[in-house]
């Protein structure tokens, strides 16, 4: 079974089509998982980690963690880095997540969620590169769906929704553009583009399910 990476704009149920595809096809699962080994290996915690790629406003980063929330928490003691210490903060966290994108890769069967794995492992072989976008409105409906399970005195309204997509989208293209000199949304680097407000997600999961088994994804 091929690799999947899962770039998405926030809203679009990149987490949940990326959940149902690993229970699906028993894969690996890496989304808030990356961030954790990244903390883990290099010893800043994981809140400090989400302002280093996403540099969004506190109170964004706690609606979006709120939003997406659910992977394990990981406790261990953080290993020594033995980056060369001339590299910077910015730049050693780039390459340790390289590295465990790079890593789930080599283990296969995995589906990745953002984290611009899709740029970090390109068309190679057994890598399915999928991207997930609606419009606005859509993925608004689609978050009101869900902060029934925020406590209701920090829920936001449609308002902040559609604040907190707009900046959650900036941020990830500027991290992409930044990091790969690369345009996040430019269809041309994915080999399956998704509009999950007009398809559905049910329907979503099923069409990259259908592609991972049956495409023969080479180098390209």
């Amino acid at each position: 079974m091929p690799v999947i990476t899962i770039s998405r704009q926030f809203g679009a149920a990149g987490l949940p089509v990326g959940r149902a595809l690993a229970d699906r096809l028993d894969a690996e699962l890496l989304d808030r998982a990356i961030v954790a080994q990244v903390a883990l290996r290099s010893g800043i915690p994981e809140e400090q980690l989400e302002t280093y790629d996403e540099r969004l406003p506190s109170i964004w980063q706690r609606l979006a963690s709120a939003l997406t929330s659910g992977a394990p928490e990981i406790s261990m003691p953080p290993p020594p880095m033995d980056d060369p210490p001339a590299l910077s903060i910015h730049d050693r966290l780039v390459r340790i997540t390289r590295a465990v994108v790079e890593e789930a890769a080599a283990r296969g069967n995995a589906v990745i969620v953002g984290r611009g794995s899709a740029f970090i492992l390109g068309r190679r072989r057994g890598v399915l590169n999928v991207q997930l976008h609606a419009s606005l409105d859509d993925r608004v409906r689609f978050l009101l769906s869900r902060i029934e399970d925020i406590p209701a005195d920090t829920r936001p309204d449609e308002a902040s929704l559609r604040e907190l997509c707009t900046s959650i989208d900036g941020a990830r293209a500027a991290y992409i553009r930044r990091i790969f000199g690369a345009d996040w949304m430019d269809a041309r680097r994915y080999d399956l583009v998704i509009d999950t407000g007009r398809i559905g997600v049910a329907k979503a999961i099923d069409l990259i399910e259908a592609a991972a088994k049956g495409a023969d994804h080479g180098d390209r």
